[in-house]
């Protein structure tokens, strides 16, 4: 594969899935400076996968989510041991107000039900995808929908009985 093309490959998929890798890397991380490193760690790791950049576009973004996931988790290992931001500081990624407070209702939910939330709704992954993407079985992911959406619920209705 020439240069050039590995080069407007790799620029179409920053430009369509840079969203996507930062924002579950703010939910997971919930610090943005933390969250920006993954996302170049993400990159980069596919900068360096040639194959994956001729994958299909269903394949790529799958890589993409799994990717950003280990690249999470492995960040986290490290920082547990240090201070971070609190999580209100990524509803600051949403330039809408309307986008801002949802997502701060979102980020309100504990990591397993904001994490299901976040990719069936935010990102667009049926059911059987997430179970997928996560490596947990397909009933784990209804589960947590369910509750993420109850507890969604109650947090809006406290909201405006305010």
């Amino acid at each position: 594969m020439r240069d050039e093309n590995t080069e407007s490959l790799f620029t179409k998929a920053v430009e369509e899935y840079s969203d996507m890798v930062t924002g579950l890397c703010l939910l997971r991380l919930g610090n943005r400076q933390d969250a920006e490193d993954c996302y170049q760690n993400v990159f980069l790791k596919l900068l360096k996968n040639k194959e994956m950049l001729q994958a299909e576009s269903v394949h790529l973004k799958a890589w993409l989510i799994r990717v950003a996931i280990n690249e999470c988790k492995n960040h986290y290992r490290f920082r547990c041991r240090h201070k971070t931001e609190s999580l209100e500081s990524v509803t600051l990624f949403y330039e809408d107000e309307h986008d801002r407070r949802l997502m701060a209702e979102v980020m309100e939910l504990p990591k397993l039900y904001r994490e299901a939330i976040y990719l069936h709704y935010y990102i667009g992954y049926s059911v059987a995808e997430i179970a997928a993407l996560l490596k947990v079985p397909q009933n784990t992911i209804k589960s947590r929908l369910k509750r993420g959406r109850d507890m969604l619920g109650k947090i809006i209705a406290e909201e405006e009985a305010i």
